[in-house]
């Protein structure tokens, strides 16, 4: 890093510029190893979560297949999710 950013963020406490910030959809989108390590995260917290929500269902309930389910769950929806930043937007060509 250079010495005026340094001790500009250091004085002031600016908060960085908008243009720097990146969403997980702008990491997806671009790709690169940044792209692919966000569609980990979406697919394997997704998985998950919803595995999660079937084992506490399957305690609740007292059966053994809904913690199945919910991954099966999470996993489609970590894909649809990738599927969504991965599409051309309106202005991309």
């Amino acid at each position: 890093m250079t010495s005026d950013r340094q001790n500009g963020a250091a004085r002031s406490g600016d908060q960085p510029d908008r243009k720097d910030l990146r969403s997980a959809g702008d990491l997806v989108q671009q790709g690169g190893l940044s792209g692919a390590v966000m569609i980990l995260v979406y697919l394997v917290i997704g998985t998950a979560f919803w595995s999660l929500v079937g084992f506490l269902l399957d305690r609740l309930l007292g059966t053994h297949w809904i913690v199945w389910l919910g991954a099966g769950i999470g996993a489609s929806a970590g894909l649809y999710l990738v599927y969504l930043h991965m599409r051309p937007q309106d202005g991309d060509e």
